[in-house]
């Protein structure tokens, strides 16, 4: 014996609580851009058209990176497309890097050692070589008569 409480549904009623299935997201190629649409339900399960757009750009990369490129997607990304997944890509924060080189570091360094020998020239530690006089060897006012005298 049938059940009072129960009542039966017709398909039609169905479909309209389901609200019926999504169009298939399309790609669009146009003029450079790259225009992709999905269709999904918000959060007041309403049906909500997302339009993305994307700009194409062709770069000229190494071989290395084009072979890696080409690589076969395993695991959970087996099935995706070539490319990387908007779903499960994202940028989590930028990262600003500052790159210091050491040369710079040791050309500081030499010019350091040379201003404090220039400022301890006055004491007498910088000694000529030919006149012993306070000066460098290569900065000497001599240099012409010691070398001419000495022959």
């Amino acid at each position: 014996m049938p059940v009072a409480s129960e009542v039966k549904s017709s398909w039609a009623d169905e479909v309209e609580e389901e609200g019926g299935a999504l169009p298939a997201p399309s790609e669009v190629y146009e003029n450079g851009h790259k225009v992709l649409t999905e269709y999904k339900y918000n959060q007041d399960n309403k049906k909500v058209k997302v339009v993305r757009t994307f700009k194409v750009e062709r770069r000229v990369v190494s071989k290395t990176i084009a072979a890696r490129k080409n690589w076969a997607k395993f695991g959970d990304a087996a099935d995706d497309r070539p490319g990387p997944n908007p779903a499960t890509t994202v940028i989590g924060e930028d990262v600003f890097m500052q790159f210091i080189s050491s040369k710079e570091e040791e050309n500081k360094v030499e010019e350091d050692s040379l201003d404090k020998l220039k400022s301890m020239g006055d004491k007498g530690v910088v000694k000529c070589r030919n006149c012993n006089g306070d000066h460098w060897t290569s900065k000497c006012p001599y240099k012409d008569t010691v070398l001419a005298g000495g022959e």
